[in-house]
């Protein structure tokens, strides 16, 4: 069966500025600073360590790591995303390199990262196999030793989410996501309306939710050694009550 995976585009979904005009409430919710802290400790980076940062969007993560005297990698796919974090990084005279990449065959040779971060949802937009080529690509630029800390939804969470639920933002505008989870793919469907200043845009997309257990899996498969499971930035343990499931993984 075929579903949204099959033809959506990013740039139907992501332009950067309506983005982040509608989640800048939730972005803030989130306390970069706090969950870049989590990510230093589940990766255990020495200072001035490397890291690459994939699905990196506007670079919030990438600048905070780079704040924090880290020379990181960011890619993404959405090529405004990349110049906002690029203008950002300037801006501070960090070092980070920005690049408009495809996280499917993006890799780096030799191995160059004692870290990587894939986070808020940056993982999933593709089909299984994509997804399992971007893993492998992942393990083919960490160094021995190092980790990835992959923050995934959690899917018994998702199965259970409102069918709409509706984001306010300033001037009256709306975005409306009208989801649901189609067992059969395992993806979450979602059909998403904006209006914002009196016009009105539509984008169905889809991302493939994955339970602990198959993505453990997959990363078994591609040489990781899965050391931990957490159900949060705050280090609580997996949970189905909670909609976070990030876990760490180690190339031996």
């Amino acid at each position: 069966m075929e579903t949204p995976a099959a033809t959506f585009r990013f740039e139907d979904l992501f332009d950067p500025a309506e983005y982040l005009h509608f989640l800048a409430d939730t972005l803030r919710a989130e306390d970069t600073d706090a969950q870049v802290d989590f990510a230093v400790r589940a990766l255990g980076l020495m200072p001035g360590a490397p890291v690459v940062d994939l699905g990196c969007g506007h670079g919030r993560h990438s600048i905070a790591l780079a704040r924090r005297g880290h020379p990181v990698v960011g890619v993404d796919l959405v090529e405004g995303f990349v110049t906002m974090a690029r203008e950002a990084a300037a801006r501070e005279g960090l070092v980070a390199e920005f690049v408009h990449g495809d996280l499917r065959s993006f890799t780096v040779a030799p191995p160059a990262f004692d870290g990587a971060v894939c986070l808020f949802d940056a993982f999933g937009w593709f089909d299984d196999d994509d997804q399992l080529r971007i893993l492998r690509n992942v393990f083919a630029m960490l160094r021995p030793g190092a980790r990835l800390l992959l923050d995934l939804r959690t899917r018994e969470f998702v199965t259970r989410l409102a069918p709409v639920s509706v984001t306010d933002a300033p001037g009256g505008d709306l975005m409306v996501d009208r989801h649901r989870f189609d067992l059969e793919s395992g993806r979450l469907i979602d059909t998403r309306t904006t209006v914002r200043d009196g016009r009105t845009r539509t984008v169905t997309f889809s991302v493939r939710v994955y339970a602990y257990t198959e993505i453990r899996l997959m990363l078994r498969a591609v040489g990781f050694e899965v050391e931990r499971v957490y159900g949060g930035f705050d280090g609580a343990p997996l949970s189905a009550l909670r909609p976070r499931t990030l876990v760490v993984a180690r190339r031996p």
